[in-house]
């Protein structure tokens, strides 16, 4: 008995903590002015007031943030380095990911290698929806 009260306890921590994140993404994290929303009233986009971790990027106070229908980040700029995968993208610039939830566009913050191709560091690298390279700048 007592093993299910405290999975039950812990199922409600976790269900609560859940709830809180989906409600964080609503005009609250907005600075008031121009919020644009979806049919239905989910946030579309708006200047954000602080720093806010949206999808595991640390979206920069004061810069556009722009979401899916579905509440996913689409874009932002980065207010420290966000990594994915093996890429490092640049602190203080534009992210933006496809709606499956993969990365679409950033600056790199250092050189890479992907798909066999040298990409230049502080350079824009484009991903297809499935994640191989689309297109980056080479070193020079």
């Amino acid at each position: 008995m007592k093993g299910s009260s405290i999975f039950i306890a812990a199922v409600g921590m976790i269900f609560l903590a859940h709830i809180e994140v989906c409600q964080a993404i609503d005009q609250s994290i907005c600075t008031p002015g121009e919020i644009s929303y979806y049919p239905g009233g989910q946030l579309k986009s708006c200047t954000l007031k602080d720093d806010v971790g949206i999808d595991g990027v640390k979206c920069k106070q004061y810069a556009l943030v722009t979401l899916y229908r579905s509440g996913t980040l689409q874009s932002c700029v980065t207010s420290d380095y966000f990594n994915y995968k093996d890429i490092t993208c640049n602190q203080y610039s534009q992210v933006s990911f496809h709606a499956n939830g993969r990365l679409d566009t950033c600056t790199l913050s250092k050189s890479l290698t992907i798909d066999g191709k040298n990409c230049a560091p502080f350079e824009t690298i484009s991903l297809f929806e499935n994640g191989k390279l689309k297109s980056c700048s080479t070193p020079h």
